[in-house]
Order: C-alpha cells, then sequence, then structure tokens
C-alpha cells in the first residue's frame, strides 16, 4: 500500500507538472496571461472527475454524498492552491484576478442563501453553475 501511494503520488507530481507546462504554453496562443488561462481551464481539469463522481451518486440517490464531494473538492481547490500560489508566486492583482473574485463571492453566497433556506434544486444548482460562464463571458471586455 506504501509503495502504490508513493507511486501515486510521483505520477501526480509529474503530470502536475505537465499540465502546468501545458497552461503556460496554450495561454499565449490563446492571447491570455497565465493567471487567466489557468483561471478558466484548471478548473474543468481538476473538478471534472468530482462531477463524474457526483453524477454517479446522483443516479444512486446519494444526493447528499455528491453535494458533499463537491463541497469538498471546490474547498481545497479554493484554498490549497491559493495558499500556494501567494507564497511561491508573484502575484500581480490585476482586474482578471478581481473579476474572478468577486463572481466566486457571488457564487458562495448565492450557494449559501439557497442552501440555508432549504431550496436547493437541480434548477437553482444550474443556476450556481452559471456563474461560470458569467466569469468567462465578463473576462471578455477585461482583456479586450
Amino acid at each position: 500500500m506504501a509503495a502504490q501511494t508513493a507511486l501515486t503520488l510521483v505520477v501526480i507530481f509529474f503530470a502536475s507538472q505537465l499540465f502546468v507546462k501545458q497552461l503556460d504554453a496554450i495561454g499565449p496562443m490563446l492571447g491570455l496571461s497565465a493567471a487567466v488561462t489557468a483561471l478558466l481551464l484548471s478548473p474543468v481539469a481538476t473538478e471534472l472527475p468530482e462531477v463524474m463522481n457526483a453524477v454517479i451518486w446522483v443516479r444512486q440517490g446519494k444526493t447528499q454524498l455528491a453535494l458533499a464531494n463537491i463541497s469538498g473538492a471546490m474547498m481545497i481547490q479554493a484554498t490549497v492552491p491559493s495558499g500556494l500560489g501567494l507564497l511561491f508566486t508573484r502575484w500581480d492583482f490585476d482586474a482578471a484576478l478581481l473579476w474572478s473574485g468577486l463572481v466566486t463571492m457571488a457564487a458562495i453566497v448565492y450557494l449559501l442563501v439557497t442552501m440555508r433556506g432549504h431550496r436547493l434544486t437541480p434548477a437553482r444548482l444550474t443556476v450556481a453553475a452559471g456563474f461560470y460562464l458569467v466569469f468567462a463571458l465578463g473576462l471578455i471586455p477585461i482583456l479586450s
């Protein structure tokens, strides 16, 4: 078990290095900075397995488990990479990062109000997913 865990960590380390290098290459091709490219593409790549787990669990009637899994994954994605980024990289707090923070806060407030009111439905959860679209569309005038 220890060898399997160690091997898995090595694979994750090298795969993440490759992923970051690809983001560095794709950003200039799209005319975007590395930070904006990471904000747009990283969530899709890192959260896709969590979404698939959630789909499977919802089909099995385990809705609370699916929501807890996605919420936990989002919490980890929001804190650990941000903390490491703040500690080990140079941050240029530009308009794109400010927009990202504002949209994230709006999504969090929407979800908190919806969940505290016990009104979470698939349609309202879809509205929450729409915040990502708002973020992406809001980047167009910022980056133009």
